[in-house]
């Protein structure tokens, strides 16, 4: 039987999801409220302002004077050649609309990691948003929240907000909105547009689409899903909604490279002139199954490195083991049962991760494991699940290590300098 954490309301109960906003118990509101803006407030004071990694603000004034290229002051933006001794941004355009407005009013000279401090508090207003729905305990909203906002790889994100990590936090806060209007099962082309403005700034958040069709045709959760063309009804909208960003996406891609599929990425030069396709962790190409053990070894395993030198625990560029960073992550073990959240819900972080894990990159430079923000829409409202009862000590105490390491880590990597690669 469907959990009522993610039942689907009735066919014309389309404004529930906003009445059940406005019905949320005060209960956790003012903490939800006090750490919204303290986290806005820490991660940008913990961006270093490395303004020649801002790429989507110079993407955005290129935009606003006609041109698709970025000029010759994008300094170490990875870049394919362009015209007039300008770049082509290899990544998708979508990140690019949260400033463009601004960089209309006030010109290039905005600083993108304000942007990014406030994209990062507002994932955390929906992921609350998210906990409510799902009917999560106000106690283990809480604590999940704060583990969300400073004990995971989201404050490195909005902390850093440089050209990548941008990327991340656009692609999450539009793909928890998504999800947020699957799971009252409403307004199925907003949510499909969401999620295609998700993918047009992440592409691998785009095969997270799994969960958001079964929760819209209210798949069963039996195994194998008996369909009936009813299923598929509410598809139509979404998938309308998708393909506007993803068709513009294509149409922004042709006209720079004259094909649809082609970011740039391919095209991009290294330090010396020569193709990124030469450097050794693309040996067997950009993507490659004989890259999961590597992206495996640094999103499980990787550890700070100890060296005789105060703090001794030096983070690595390379990245930062998930258990060590986010270590309430261990409890999705017990995210298992015949739930629609469940059941697709892993089926599409297996989808989505199925780019980065055979990515020949792993993400530097970083700490922790950046790329599983793609998932992170999914991972955390099943978190949600397995504490919407309360949350044990244990759970508390972890997510308690997490924010330490955290701390740690961004202390030592941007006051001290503390890091190795």
């Amino acid at each position: 039987m469907t959990s009522p954490a993610v039942a689907t309301p009735r066919a014309d109960d389309s404004d529930a999801w906003w009445r059940s906003i406005r019905d949320i118990r005060r209960d956790d509101r003012a903490f939800v409220f006090i750490l919204t803006i303290l986290a806005g407030v820490i991660y940008w004071a913990t961006n270093p302002a490395r303004v020649e990694l801002d790429g989507f603000v110079p993407l955005a004034d290129a935009l606003l004077h006609g041109k698709l290229y970025i000029g010759p002051e994008f300094g170490y933006l990875e870049h394919a050649p362009g015209p007039n001794g300008g770049g082509y941004m290899p990544y998708p355009p979508a990140p690019v609309l949260f400033v463009l407005p601004v960089v209309a009013l006030f010109g290039p000279t905005v600083d993108q990691s304000i942007a990014a401090a406030i994209i990062g508090a507002a994932n955390i207003l929906l992921l609350w948003l998210v906990f409510v729905k799902l009917d999560v305990a106000p106690i283990s909203r809480c604590w999940l929240l704060a583990a969300f906002a400073f004990g995971s790889v989201h404050w490195w994100a909005a902390g850093e907000g440089t050209v990548w990590l941008f990327a991340h936090l656009s692609a999450v806060f539009f793909a928890l909105a998504a999800l947020l209007l699957a799971l009252h099962g409403t307004r199925p082309f907003l949510a499909g547009l969401l999620l295609g403005l998700a993918a047009a700034s992440r592409v691998p958040v785009g095969l997270t689409m799994p969960l958001y069709l079964a929760l819209y045709g209210r798949w069963p959760v039996h195994w194998p899903p008996k369909l009936s063309s009813r299923s598929f009804l509410p598809f139509i909208p979404f998938f309308a909604g998708f393909a506007i960003p993803v068709v513009i996406t294509m149409g922004y891609n042709f006209a720079r490279f004259g094909n649809p599929a082609e970011f740039g990425y391919n095209l991009v030069l290294n330090s010396e002139g020569q193709s990124v396709l030469t450097e050794s962790w693309y040996s067997d190409g950009i993507n490659s199954l004989s890259y999961i053990p590597r992206n495996f070894n640094v999103m499980f395993l990787k550890t700070f490195d100890f060296v005789e030198q105060f703090p001794w625990f030096r983070p690595n560029w390379i990245g930062t083991s998930l258990i060590l960073t986010t270590p309430i992550f261990l409890w999705l073990f017990r995210a298992h049962g015949r739930n629609r959240l469940l059941i697709y819900g892993w089926i599409s972080v297996v989808t989505g991760l199925a780019l980065v894990v055979t990515h020949g990159g792993i993400g530097w430079t970083q700490f922790g494991y950046r790329r599983i923000l793609d998932v992170a829409p999914i991972l955390w409202p099943m978190l949600g699940w397995v504490f919407r009862r309360g949350i044990s000590i244990e759970a508390k105490v972890a997510i308690v290590i997490g924010i330490l390491v955290n701390a740690y880590g961004i202390w030592a990597i941007e006051v001290l300098h503390f890091v190795s690669f």
